[in-house]
């Protein structure tokens, strides 16, 4: 049986593989080194990000579905936030777009994240430009629908 923690896993790895091959490369913008230490999963905490651009996954809730005797249709809700900081905030406007269109194109290309879930697809997004209270971080929540079938 695929677990909630599994998959959420599943989906901090293809992130920490992909999204900086899928990025915009512009002078300034672009990070240059993104890996499994830009990504948690957990809520954000602006004042102990480890570095300046962090990735972090929410999850937030999960619908079942009978599909069989013995297996259920689960989607699980989570929220990615993209947090850039130390920087000029018209590069961190840039970055932090740059990285949701990177994220946006990862999902949409590998819907499956390499075959583990049925489906994922970004449902909606917000932009902040300053996030409590600070100018000088910026952020992107992204909602995300997560599918697969749960056997038991």
């Amino acid at each position: 049986m695929i677990t909630e923690m599994q998959v959420l896993e599943r989906l901090k790895a293809v992130i920490a593989t992909d999204l900086v091959g899928l990025q915009e490369s512009e002078e300034g913008i672009s990070i240059e080194h993104f890996d499994d230490k830009n990504i948690e999963i957990d809520f954000p905490d602006v004042d102990s990000m480890r570095r300046p651009t962090m990735l972090y996954i929410q999850p937030d809730y999960e619908n079942l579905e009978p599909l069989g005797m013995n297996s259920d249709l689960a989607t699980m809700r989570a929220t990615i936030f993209l947090l850039c900081k130390s920087a000029p905030n018209a590069i961190l406007v840039k970055r932090v777009f740059a990285l949701y269109g990177a994220l946006y194109l990862l999902v949409r290309g590998d819907p499956t994240l390499g075959g583990f879930i049925e489906d994922a697809r970004i449902t909606d997004m917000d932009y902040y430009p300053a996030v409590t209270a600070s100018t000088t971080v910026t952020a992107i929540e992204a909602s995300i629908d997560l599918q697969w079938s749960k056997e038991f």
